[in-house]
């Protein structure tokens, strides 16, 4: 209704004890009155009153209500006003003296106050501009009283609150023991027991006086529960490396009872619970998973995709205005914080164990908003990358659930981000997994997900890579994912991934393309002069891109068995040159394959014989066989690696059966 914060602070100053709203702000802003003119703060003032008179005179506790009213209306502003909340509790509660009737809420030991109190400080702890107000009662151990009361709802805001300020400051936030026992309040919260415990008639009488006088103010957690702070605070402190080992090693608070489940369990739990996907504590606990299964090393790294400079250039700048010692300082920090790849590793392969690809799907099916949905699918991805886990997470449902993600005909440019997440998640679990294992519908239903990354110019090159990687997996299985490839026309969105600008998208895709083989349609790609032109271009560009080469290549060697291929091919115009120089590269995979293609020719006779015989490939065998002849000694002048000499003993075999049928 009030559009305007100064609106809302006249308004409210008098409800505040506050007696100049304009307190705290700028002179150049003081002048003109503006705002609202129809409800005066004199009409609050006559409400007030006729508050304050229905209230049995001498009340005890009646300074104490006015600190409660006040608190609350505080809070409510934090929440849905940030900054016409930081002026109330800097500059309008009571004048000013806001942060010291906080104190005194706290220190009540009134139930309904310290529950005020705690809402308050946990709203508080959300705005960066009222952080700092809350500072003292971190240093002075004011919060203590909040953090070990016996309500779970008093114990969940000032936990809330105590882990935002502590990794806001870099004092707390290198404080380990401090970060644990915030931890131990964070798995309490979310314990599975009801430590809620019911309060006593007196209490009660309390909380529904208050209620009454102010109707128009929210109950103090009646928009969040202990399990939701839990979360909460659970979603800050796994930004921590310790803390995400901890969770995922099993850790539950020293004397915990031997029944009471791990936080990583609970947290499953919880997640797998009906209806969890739409509840408020759905996209913390996403948050929570995706930090689990990720380095600060790599956070650092996505945070400069997209970007002019790389995370490298940058450290190689900012090290540019370091000192030596600064430089010692920060590796050993980097050394303590001991997130290596070989340690996310672990802890995915524990997450896997623990069944958090299952709570993830639970997730993402029952929720509705698209900032949950995006980071689960991130959490996911982040998981998939490791391979000895993607088989887990299939068999748990993640990549039927990725399959089935629909956004409609016409999805908006967030939706777009989450079905491309959504097909990077299945790219990388299919990657290296056994086609084998999957299901035909699973196989098939993967192939018009995979096909739309690789279309997709706003995915990242890494993303089109693993699509195309997936695709030659699926595609060397059977004839059939080879049909549903054709049928989705992907020989011609692989054929135009063939021309990426990274060599190594272009090698991925010339590799999906030789998997296509022997399917029919394939054939008829193959022998159209000008796609032949291309592959024999590919073939011979081995010192650009000899992945790229070696994978061309290999495609024609297999499609020569076919005639009418092997016709084509010899009646090309670059074929002779194509012939020579691969024979006389000195690349033993590329002399491998061309000769097996020269004797696929040979073995056509007619045409495809005389063909051979022109690019004078019998004498070169021949030659080539007589430097070698003494293959023991060769092997022992060369040091060729176990690999070279097996290539090197096919290569000798196949030349003397080219020499052998030429004859």
């Amino acid at each position: 209704i009030f559009e305007e914060d100064d609106d809302v602070k006249k308004l409210l100053s008098k409800a505040l004890g506050c007696t100049d709203w304009k307190v705290g702000k700028e002179e150049d802003e003081a002048g003109g009155d503006g705002g609202l003119s129809t409800l005066t703060i004199e009409e609050l003032d006559e409400e007030k009153e006729m508050d304050d008179d229905g209230r049995e005179a001498g009340s005890e506790n009646s300074e104490l209500l006015v600190m409660m009213k006040r608190g609350q209306l505080t809070a409510s502003l934090l929440l849905g006003k940030p900054i016409v909340g930081t002026w109330a509790l800097k500059y309008a509660w009571s004048d000013g003296n806001g942060v010291e009737e906080l104190k005194e809420l706290i220190s009540s030991n009134d139930p309904c106050a310290m529950s005020i109190a705690s809402e308050l400080v946990s709203a508080a702890s959300s705005v960066e501009s009222s952080r700092p107000l809350l500072l003292p009662l971190v240093q002075e151990g004011t919060l203590e009283d909040l953090l070990i009361h016996p309500d779970a709802d008093v114990r969940s805001g000032a936990a809330s609150c105590a882990a935002k300020i502590g990794l806001a400051s870099k004092a707390l936030s290198a404080d380990e023991g401090e970060v644990m026992g915030l931890l131990d309040v964070a798995i309490e919260l979310l314990s599975e027991e009801d430590e809620d415990e019911l309060k006593g008639e007196d209490d009660k009488a309390k909380v529904l006086s208050f209620t009454k006088q102010v109707p128009s103010l929210p109950k103090a957690s009646a928009d969040s529960t202990s399990m939701d702070r839990g979360i909460e605070v659970m979603a800050y402190l796994v930004s921590k490396t310790f803390v995400k080992e901890k969770v995922a090693n099993g850790y539950k608070p020293e004397g915990s009872p031997a029944n009471r489940k791990t936080a990583l369990q609970r947290l499953v739990e919880i997640a797998c619970a009906p209806k969890s996907g739409d509840a408020q504590m759905a996209y913390g606990l996403a948050g929570i998973f995706n930090l689990l299964a990720v380095s600060i090393e790599t956070l650092r790294k996505e945070a400069f995709i997209g970007k002019e400079i790389t995370k490298d250039q940058y450290d190689q700048l900012q090290a540019l205005g370091k000192t030596e010692e600064e430089k010692e300082t920060e590796a050993e920090k980097d050394e303590k914080e001991g997130d290596n790849p070989s340690s996310v590793s672990e802890r995915i392969r524990k997450l896997a164990n623990a069944n958090v690809p299952r709570a993830m799907v639970k997730l993402l099916e029952g929720s509705s908003s698209d900032a949950t949905q995006e980071k689960l699918l991130e959490g996911m991805g982040r998981m998939a990358s490791e391979s000895s886990v993607r088989g887990i997470m299939i068999q748990q449902g993640c990549l039927t659930t990725c399959l089935y993600l629909d956004k409609g005909d016409k999805p908006n440019e967030t939706e777009k981000k989450i079905l491309r997440q959504a097909r990077s998640c299945v790219a990388k679990m299919l990657v290296t997994t056994n086609p084998g294992i999957l299901t035909v519908s699973q196989r098939s239903g993967s192939v018009g997900p995979l096909l739309k990354l690789v279309k997709d110019n706003d995915a990242l090159d890494l993303m089109h890579f693993e699509a195309l990687m997936s695709i030659t997996n699926l595609a060397g299985f059977d004839n059939e994912t080879k049909n549903t490839v054709v049928a989705r026309k992907g020989i011609s969105i692989l054929g135009y991934a063939m021309f990426s600008d990274h060599e190594m998208v272009r090698q991925a895709a010339t590799e999906a393309m030789s998997n296509m083989i022997p399917h029919p349609e394939m054939m008829e790609y193959l022998r159209k002069t000008e796609n032949l032109r291309v592959w024999i271009a590919f073939s011979l560009d081995y010192d650009e891109n000899f992945g790229c080469a070696r994978a061309a290549l290999g495609c024609l060697a297999m499609a020569v068995p076919d005639p009418d291929f092997a016709q084509a091919l010899v009646q090309s115009q670059n074929f002779g040159e194509m012939i020579r120089t691969l024979m006389e590269c000195g690349q033993l995979e590329l002399m491998h394959r061309v000769l097996v293609l020269i004797v696929g020719l040979i073995e056509h006779g007619g045409e495809c014989h005389e063909a051979v015989v022109a690019t004078k490939a019998g004498p070169f065998c021949e030659a080539y066989i007589l430097s070698y002849q003494d293959e023991k000694k060769t092997m022992n002048d060369f040091n060729f690696s176990p690999a070279e000499r097996g290539s090197l003993a096919a290569i000798l075999s196949l030349a003397k059966e080219v020499t052998k049928l030429l004859r």
